[in-house]
């Protein structure tokens, strides 16, 4: 064998020496491919990566060599090249953007729609006729926090603070009227983000009282004369949808029966036979949505109308209603 020079050893030696260390630090639990190299100094691109944060050798945060093509970084060891500590997977409700896409806790394990990690509560009690409270059931079915029924409970910044969005249900059973206290709560409560979505329709004096005391402040509630009552065994159809917005995406047709008609404020994306059904307002950086209606609760509303959407409609109204950089997960395109 020939001569080599010293500075080709010296080389060899060290590539190996990098080597050797890109292989120690990548001890997370997974495996991690490098990606192309960088300019001497920087990280380059860190490539996929399958494992978990402290995986990936590859993507410290910066001051690393360049050796004939593998960036070896510096720091960090998470799986994305700024060496945080990011796993790069949404898997877990921990109050973090793990992804790093701008939206936290964006988890959909099952890829219903809704995310795992919502928090959202029912006020007041579920229907009171057959079987109302397939609602809550299908939202403990497809989130790990299911619906927490607050009921009859006082509305304090501190239990409205546990929550992301808040659907009022039948408030005429509670026992007693909100006081300005828990109203202004939750008017703080929405202007920081809360996502508030009313329903109506028992006919009991003391629901819309109730209702629209927790919706004076936002200007908008309902009017005392019921509308669309029941024909021919049937819920009435609403089919007169205001235009674009989110609420509305892939809706055609959406039962009532003897609701009440919104007035106020806001944008009013359903009307009918003349009357205000739906309106959707915002107020600071929360959102509300008025429904003149409460038979969306309803099982029969889900099971007999085909050509309805309610599940969709649903889904479409707590992606709006939940802040726009949190739970925030794609709506399947096959639901109706």
């Amino acid at each position: 064998m020939g001569w080599v020079p010293v500075g080709q050893l010296l080389r060899v030696a060290c590539i190996g020496v990098a080597l050797q260390a890109a292989a120690c630090s990548s001890d997370g639990d997974g495996a991690s491919t490098s990606g192309d190299s960088g300019d001497s100094g920087d990280t380059g691109d860190t490539g996929d990566t399958a494992g978990s944060a402290g995986s990936a050798g590859s993507a410290g945060s910066g001051g690393g060599d360049d050796f004939g093509g593998i960036a070896v970084g510096a720091g960090g060891g998470g799986s994305i090249s700024s060496g945080s500590g990011v796993t790069g997977n949404e898997d877990s409700c921990d109050g973090v953007d793990n992804d790093g896409n701008g939206i936290i806790d964006d988890v959909d394990a099952g890829g219903d729609g809704v995310c795992d990690c919502l928090r959202i509560a029912t006020l007041g009690e579920p229907g009171r006729w057959g079987e109302g409270d397939v609602f809550e059931a299908w939202l403990n079915k497809r989130s790990i926090n299911g619906a927490v029924d607050l009921n009859d409970a006082e509305l304090t910044a501190e239990e409205l603070s546990k929550h992301q969005v808040i659907v009022v249900q039948d408030v005429s059973v509670i026992g007693r009227t909100y006081s300005s206290a828990e109203v202004e709560a939750l008017s703080d409560w929405i202007a920081k983000g809360g996502g508030l979505m009313t329903l109506i329709g028992y006919g009991d004096p003391d629901e819309r009282e109730n209702v629209n005391t927790l919706l004076e402040p936002l200007g908008v509630g309902y009017d005392e004369q019921q509308i669309l009552p029941r024909r021919g065994g049937s819920t009435i159809p609403i089919t007169e949808w205001g235009g674009a917005h989110p609420v509305l995406d892939g809706i055609q047709a959406v039962g009532v029966d003897t609701g009440y008609p919104v007035a106020g404020e806001g944008t009013t994306l359903a009307t009918g036979d003349g009357h205000d059904v739906l309106k959707a307002l915002e107020s600071g950086d929360g959102r509300v949505l008025v429904w003149g209606d409460e038979w969306i609760t309803y099982n029969s509303e889900w099971v007999e109308h085909p050509d309805y959407q309610v599940e969709r409609f649903w889904l479409n109204a707590i992606k709006w209603l939940t802040p726009a950089n949190e739970c925030q997960v794609a709506i399947p395109p096959n639901i109706n």
